[in-house]
């Protein structure tokens, strides 16, 4: 089935935006190593990524039939986005008909004006603090919904604005995902999988894996092969070419040093691969912390229960699979899980309590099948909240932004 003449020539945009993407790939990527704090291999993966979204997009005018826009749609993105994000949100909101709007956070200027020649008139991109912004995006009747990317403690604030103004409100929050190692066959798998999904762009994704359930029988193999893995990646100044971990923001650096310490007060042991060290990156001041292993890690523990939004591997030794999957239900964030081990009603128990669950393959693997794959948590990972035929309602789980930025 064609799409109808409307999307079809919104798809064309899209197209003309991928074409300007493929076109400059290389100016972009040395544009995004002089103006970002990331490493050139996480620019570039991440530059591929955005051109697989984009070109997704014509197979899913289909789901749009029958739909209508929203109006217009306002964009809060956060400050770890390169191009996959941004453009892909922008595509969806466009693709569905919105006017959008897009704020990236302040020390993203330079970036953002290379996104608005990307975008052409895909999206308007304008000058707020964050807050500011969130506070004008609500008070506007015109603005339809708004997205936003961040910190669940400051975005369940906004419910009584929700409320009042009847604003759409689409929250993408934090994640402290679960990985569940449950058969110890899968220990040299489950462990490479652990390590380039925990450690890409040093963990700053909300979908990395930050706390590790491990079966007695494959634990001590699994730390092992894990912390030797880690040992062969290479930390140092994003402009480095050969550099796989980059530095963090100071107060995640800070977060971490807190949430280490607790750990060894309570009995884990810490392994760091490297030194740490203070540099600055294009004018930002960020702290290098290489890959950190923490071995005997537990639920009395910092690092198991908060976000930590880097490269810290924590594992903990569990008895059986049930254990494993109570722990990993434990927490007030479900934004995804992986298990290692097929074992029946694992994946389905884990879709309760998380977004989405990868079985034998992880976030990494999922997206590179799946460029359109939803978004979306449960819990305070992540949640809708609209009027629906005259009530508040709160809705949480995997969705796709194309479909929440239209209506049937």
């Amino acid at each position: 089935m064609s799409p109808a003449p409307d999307t079809a020539s919104r798809l064309d945009v899209i197209s003309a935006i991928c074409q300007r993407l493929l076109e400059s790939a290389a100016e972009l990527e040395d544009a995004a190593v002089d103006l970002l704090p990331f490493p050139r291999q996480v620019v570039r993966a991440d530059l591929a990524l955005a051109v697989s979204r984009l070109e997704a997009f014509a197979g899913v005018t289909p789901r749009l039939a029958g739909r209508s826009p929203l109006g217009r749609v306002a964009l809060a993105l956060p400050g770890n986005a390169i191009l996959s994000n941004p453009l892909a949100t922008i595509a969806a909101s466009h693709l569905a008909g919105n006017k959008t709007l897009v704020r990236l956070p302040r020390q993203r200027q330079a970036w953002t004006e290379v996104l608005t020649g990307l975008v052409g008139e895909a999206a308007e991109f304008v000058d707020y603090d964050g807050a500011g912004f969130l506070s004008h995006a609500m008070r506007q009747p015109e603005i339809d919904a708004l997205m936003a990317f961040g910190d669940d403690a400051w975005a369940a604030g906004y419910e009584r604005q929700a409320r009042l103004t009847g604003t759409k409100f689409i929250f993408e929050g934090p994640g402290k995902d679960p990985f569940l190692v449950l058969c110890p066959a899968l220990v040299d798998e489950a462990a490479r999988a652990a390590v380039e999904a925990s450690t890409f762009n040093a963990g700053q994704a909300c979908t990395s894996p930050e706390r590790f359930y491990v079966v007695s029988a494959a634990y001590d193999d699994f730390v092992e092969r894990v912390t030797d893995l880690v040992r062969e990646l290479r930390s140092g100044d994003p402009k480095d070419p050969e550099t796989q971990v980059g530095p963090l923001a100071p107060g995640v650096a800070r977060r971490i040093d807190d949430q280490l310490k607790d750990a060894v007060g309570k009995g884990a042991v810490v392994l760091s691969t490297g030194l740490r060290r203070s540099m600055n990156v294009n004018g930002e001041e960020r702290v290098l912390v290489p890959p950190i292993v923490v071995a005997g890690a537990d639920h009395r523990m910092k690092v198991m229960c908060e976000e930590t939004f880097g490269p810290v591997i924590a594992i903990q030794r569990v008895g059986s699979i049930p254990e494993a999957l109570e722990l990993a239900e434990d927490s007030p964030y479900g934004l995804s899980a992986t298990a290692f081990g097929r074992v029946a009603g694992v994946a389905e128990r884990l879709a309760r309590s998380h977004g989405q669950v990868f079985v034998e393959e992880t976030w990494l693997s999922q997206r590179r099948k799946k460029p359109l794959a939803p978004y979306g948590g449960r819990r305070r990972s992540g949640w809708v909240w609209e009027w629906q035929d005259e009530q508040f309602v709160r809705r949480d789980g995997p969705r796709h932004n194309f479909l929440e930025f239209s209506r049937s």
